[in-house]
């Protein structure tokens, strides 16, 4: 699948959100930097002129601590901990950063018209947790139909490059069991996790279809400098974020 065009060239849309029904997409390094304090006002003026690049209202996000708590929002501004949001109010989109970590796009249509979406920031922690299908479940719970379910992996560390110690592995046996293992690929203390997959798997196992996700497919370590990479970069990374909505007033014939 091939991203949507944008009159930002830093903004880029995912092709199963089309942009006249759904606002959604992330940005990139020649984007606002969205690496300060999310309590401070540089991030709230970051977050302003992202919404008003793809076309929303006002937006919520939260302090990300790479676990599996999922707020529900109501109000623009700063949701307190956690690394999922999601929303059905009409022009507030939910907004995640990452600088290597997978954040996951996901939305339907109620069977009145009105839609549910969120996000989840999947760090390797939060994956290992289920918070991608925790999403699902929640967006599907407060009514979403299940056929119209859509979902974006957008640009992080790739198969290609996240690699991470044994004692990830075995956390992720742990709490998903041995299966999991189909995930990681290496041996001894050198794994590579492929969040990639072990994120669509939530997917699908929570009722999204295979058709409906679009995986970016961009690595944040190798891919240059296109994205912000923490893994590559250190500390002077930068950040990057991924926001989703629907605009009700847009939308209406």
């Amino acid at each position: 699948m091939i991203e949507g065009p944008t009159k930002n060239s830093w903004l880029h849309t995912s092709p199963v959100f089309p942009p006249g029904e759904w606002s959604a997409g992330w940005t990139d390094s020649g984007g606002p930097d969205f690496s300060p304090d999310p309590a401070s006002t540089s991030q709230a003026s970051v977050v302003t002129e992202l919404v008003e690049a793809i076309g929303l209202e006002k937006a919520a996000w939260a302090k990300q601590v790479h676990g599996a708590t999922i707020v529900r929002v109501s109000r623009p501004g700063l949701a307190g901990e956690a690394d999922g949001l999601w929303t059905d109010i009409p022009g507030l989109g939910v907004i995640g950063r990452s600088a290597d970590c997978p954040l996951v796009l996901v939305g339907g249509k109620r069977r009145d018209g009105s839609r549910v979406w969120g996000f989840t920031h999947a760090s390797w922690r939060s994956t290992i947790q289920g918070i991608t299908g925790k999403l699902v479940g929640l967006i599907t719970d407060a009514g979403t139909d299940p056929t119209t379910l859509t979902a974006t992996i957008c640009p992080s560390a790739g198969p290609c490059c996240y690699e991470v110690g044994p004692e990830v592995l075995e956390a992720a046996v742990t709490l998903l069991g041995s299966e999991v293992r189909k995930f990681f690929h290496g041996a001894g203390t050198r794994w590579i996790l492929d969040l990639w997959a072990l994120n669509t798997a939530q997917l699908t196992a929570a009722g999204v279809s295979p058709g409906s996700i679009h995986i970016a497919g961009k690595c944040t370590i190798c891919g240059g400098s296109r994205y912000p990479s923490y893994r590559r970069d250190g500390a002077d990374a930068g950040r990057f974020a991924a926001i989703i909505g629907w605009n009700q007033l847009r939308n209406s014939p």
